[in-house]
């Protein structure tokens, strides 16, 4: 019998820590946060932001466009692949900009409350590829959660 790994469908090479919000975090989040209600789905309202060397480089929401650079990242065919906003706030930049960035993510509820925003297999892959060196997303409202790639 073949063994199972629990909770996600990647690896991320290390644990994921978990950090409160306050300072730079509580920065960027709250940017993400803002662009997160720009986004027109009503339940899963995503924000991203990218951040190298302490400068906001891009930022960007969750679409319902077809998204052809995602498809080359996802594993399973789970139907139409769509802007998340992690790849869209990677896609068109030169990779001297992602590489070594981190990004950080965040959703938003009904009553714009944070989510979990933990990027899906697909978007890992993709930053991956572009060389993003860690990921920042929001948990709860108490509670972010960061893994590096």
């Amino acid at each position: 019998m073949s063994e199972h790994k629990q909770c996600t469908e990647y690896d991320t090479q290390s644990a994921d820590r978990y950090h409160k919000y306050k300072g730079k975090i509580n920065r960027y989040m709250d940017l993400a946060k803002r662009v997160a209600i720009q986004s027109d789905f009503p339940d899963y309202r995503h924000g991203a932001v990218l951040v190298k060397g302490g400068s906001i480089r891009n930022t960007a929401h969750n679409k319902d466009n077809f998204c052809s650079f995602g498809k080359r990242f996802q594993k399973t065919h789970g139907g139409k692949t769509t802007v998340h906003a992690e790849l869209g706030v990677i896609l068109g930049l030169d990779r001297s900009i992602t590489n070594g960035a981190t990004i950080y993510v965040a959703r938003v509820g009904k009553l714009e409350d944070y989510r979990m925003s933990k990027p899906c297999s697909m978007c890992h892959a993709a930053m991956k590829h572009v060389g993003i060196k860690k990921v920042v997303y929001t948990i709860d409202d108490r509670t972010v959660g960061s893994y590096k790639l």
